[in-house]
């Protein structure tokens, strides 16, 4: 006699652990409710004739619809801040150091030009947040890529870096990318070695 030990699907054959497996449970659908149509009244009597599950159903939409309703107006006020801060999300490199810098401005014409004359070149730039750039670099340093020393918005340029930005779809990577790695020297190297 075996003894089935806990597992995750009733169809396999017991002989698997629930353990190093993940078991999610499937999403159950729902229809959301136009609250500005109804009739609370009439919802409200509906519900003295609904059973006790029949309520909490109805609990459930009722509350899933007004997290959704919740959830756009939200995103809507990141919307008109966004756009009543003017921020900016930049790309810019410097071909004498082999460097790429991403960043985010609020006032994008005099730091273009401030770095300009340090010698940046500006690959592109568009509207953007904070929130954005702050997510783009969570994901690089999740890779192991760090920015240079005494900077968090300047790092060498590598193909896995350019990837990653091209991936978040990060403003002027993908148009200038052959661009940017033909500065990389080891692909310099690449290019100009003989392939026997």
């Amino acid at each position: 006699m075996s003894i089935k030990l806990l597992s995750p699907c009733p169809e396999d054959d017991g002989s698997a652990s629930i353990r190093g497996k993940n078991f999610v449970a499937p999403k159950k659908k729902y229809n959301p409710i136009n609250l500005s149509s109804m009739d609370f009244e009439l919802e409200a009597a509906k519900l003295d004739v609904l059973d006790p599950t029949g309520k909490l159903n109805s609990l459930c939409r009722l509350t899933l619809t007004q997290g959704e309703a919740m959830s756009q107006v939200i995103k809507n006020q990141e919307i008109l801040i966004e756009s009543l801060v003017n921020t900016v999300n930049y790309t810019m490199m410097n071909d004498k150091f082999n460097q790429i810098m991403i960043g985010v401005s609020s006032n994008w014409d005099v730091r273009e030009k401030n770095h300009k004359r340090k010698g940046w070149i500006t690959l592109g730039a568009r509207p953007g947040s904070l929130k954005q750039e702050r997510m783009v670099k969570d994901v690089i340093k999740q890779f192991g890529i760090q920015p240079v020393p005494a900077s968090s918005e300047i790092f060498l340029i590598n193909s896995e870096l350019i990837n990653i930005l091209i991936s978040l779809q990060w403003v002027g990577v993908k148009q200038n990318k052959k661009r940017i790695l033909t500065k990389d020297p080891q692909l310099n190297l690449d290019l100009n070695q003989d392939v026997r």
